[in-house]
């Protein structure tokens, strides 16, 4: 079954994200400082996948929507050393553990049950406190035949700006707890220290309010703790690919995040190193009206995340096939990449 993606499809497995960080103080640990504030430690609970990406997003494209995925996670600080050529601060957070689909029911009405394993590490690069060269999201969820995996690069030139976050521009309080001004409802509530309870509709999910949310989380927060030192994210290299004729290829995966106008010949484009040789390649004309992505922005604020902004600032789209895996790339005028995807 093919399914309908909306503009955020392809991001709703963030949205999943998005809630089991939700009410951290500050995502990103730095090493030259010390920090006091509690982060969260472990969640649990479950989210209704009640929209088609949703389902899409852990791999259950055969599966009617309306499963329950219970949740068991731990997250932790990361941070990246021995880096040999790199000239910015690597830190983040890795978030995994258990979730268990269940109430999954097939075209035929047929029940079943899926149980895998979510890692998920946002990485970013810095080259001073208040800037970010480039950001890392790396996502695979695993339950044997059933799975979903993801890598994605955004590098910031000039470099992004890291302002104070605060949540007063897309939050109010209530007499509830802290609700979303617009877009998709969350409700945070404090029961008591250390925990908070999360309500929270996902994105089209039309029908969906916080007094009746697709996500019930419970939170559990503690003092932060050392990071844990991990390796270093395999680097994107540039490929000549001016010999190979650009053909039409299927962009479905990313359709209505960005739009193309006309296919152009190859010229160079970016993949991770290792990787198998090139099969296809094609290179389109980016349209120019369009400028950059920021799903669930409030979200992020809500909570004291980074916003996860998506700069569509680009003159071409390049897509290149190999054996394995499929690259989407943005690049720049002058042929430097903006954005770098990997499925």
């Amino acid at each position: 079954m093919e399914a309908n993606h909306s503009k955020y499809g392809f991001f709703e497995w963030l949205a999943i994200l998005i809630v089991v960080f939700a009410a951290t103080s500050l995502y990103f640990y730095s090493s030259e400082e010390t920090q006091s504030e509690s982060h969260l430690t472990a969640l649990s609970g479950t989210i209704e996948l009640s929209t088609r990406d949703s389902m899409d997003s852990f791999g259950l494209q055969d599966f009617k929507t309306g499963a329950m995925a219970n949740l068991n996670l731990t997250s932790f600080p990361v941070v990246v050393k021995d880096c040999r050529n790199c000239n910015a601060e690597i830190t983040g957070v890795t978030l995994q553990g258990e979730i268990i689909i269940t109430e999954l029911y097939d075209m035929d009405d047929r029940k079943g049950r899926v149980e895998g394993e979510l890692n998920f590490t946002h990485l970013i690069y810095q080259s001073s406190t208040d800037y970010i060269d480039q950001e890392r999201i790396i996502f695979n969820w695993n339950a044997g035949d059933v799975g979903s995996s993801w890598e994605l690069i955004l590098n910031h030139n000039p470099p992004r700006w890291l302002p104070s976050l605060s949540e007063n521009a897309n939050f109010i309080e209530t007499s509830l707890g802290i609700e979303s001004r617009s877009g998709p409802e969350l409700l945070i509530k404090t029961p008591e220290d250390g925990v908070k309870l999360i309500q929270a509709c996902l994105p089209d999910s039309f029908l969906c309010k916080s007094n009746a949310p697709d996500a019930v989380l419970i939170a559990t927060f503690d003092e932060a703790v050392s990071p844990i030192a991990i390796a270093e994210p395999t680097y994107w290299i540039e490929q000549d690919i001016s010999t190979l004729s650009s053909s039409s290829q299927d962009f479905s995966l990313i359709d209505g995040i960005i739009t193309t106008e006309f296919l152009l010949a190859n010229n160079n484009a970016y993949m991770l190193a290792n990787t198998a040789a090139i099969e296809q390649a094609s290179t389109y004309q980016l349209t120019s009206n369009v400028s950059s992505l920021s799903p669930l922005s409030a979200w992020f604020s809500a909570v004291g995340l980074t916003t996860f902004e998506i700069k569509l600032h680009g003159s071409v789209v390049v897509k290149i096939q190999t054996e394995s895996h499929d690259f989407y790339n943005i690049l720049n005028t002058n042929g430097e990449l903006v954005v770098g995807l990997v499925a």
